[in-house]
């Protein structure tokens, strides 16, 4: 049973989500940072009906870790995943071209997640070196080594399967957490920070034509 507090969390989540959207524009200017400690660009896909502004959050906590370089995805509501997929990945190829960088990450929530890991499964060329889904859809007991994916306990939109930890990538489960406060929780976020910034030893691969968004 989900206790008041509980419910009180993903109304104050869904308050501030609300209040930060007029600072969008603040996230328009952003210059990439070769010296970064953690260049790695990351880009950060909102859910349904969100907003860029949703990861301000994340944002100032991978920045306080040294992961500072970002850009965000934004797209309309009426497309579906597998398009959206597809605008995803070129702007993921427009972004290595623009910064330099061989590759990025990718971090989206909910919706965003499912976009992101979509991408990585139809193909992103080599350019998606890891993925964190912040309470996305999961319809398979694997999850690819290069993706974390994080649910909340009490999410009441998207189910959590069962944790799994290994080398086939992982699943963490936030207590006390619904599916907003996803995008606040102390322990998602560190989360976030430390599976961006350690190595996992996995060898990633060259730059190739991104030949399956040819047909997108």
């Amino acid at each position: 049973m989900i206790s008041l507090r509980i419910v009180g969390n993903e109304v104050t989540a869904l308050g501030t989500a609300a209040l930060a959207m007029p600072f969008r524009l603040l996230l328009r200017a952003q210059r990439f940072d070769p010296a970064a400690p953690h260049p790695t660009p990351v880009v950060l896909v909102h859910g349904f009906l969100g907003d860029p502004t949703n990861f301000l959050a994340l944002r100032g906590h991978l920045a306080s870790r040294g992961i500072r370089n970002f850009m965000s995805f934004s797209y309309p509501p009426r497309l579906d995943y597998q398009r959206l997929a597809c605008r995803l990945g070129r702007m993921v190829e427009a972004a290595c071209l623009a910064t330099g960088a061989s590759q990025v990450d990718l971090v989206g929530h909910s919706l965003g997640g499912l976009i992101a890991r979509y991408l990585t499964e139809i193909g992103d060329g080599g350019r998606v070196r890891r993925v964190v889904t912040l309470g996305a859809p999961y319809f398979s007991t694997r999850i690819p080594p290069r993706e974390l994916a994080v649910f909340g306990a009490y999410d009441l939109f998207v189910v959590a399967p069962h944790p799994v930890y290994g080398p086939h990538g992982r699943i963490v489960l936030a207590p006390d957490c619904g599916h907003w406060g996803l995008l606040y929780h102390p322990m998602v976020l560190e989360e976030v920070a430390r599976f961006l910034s350690f190595p996992l030893g996995i060898v990633a691969r060259p730059p190739t034509p991104p030949l399956a968004l040819e047909a997108c």
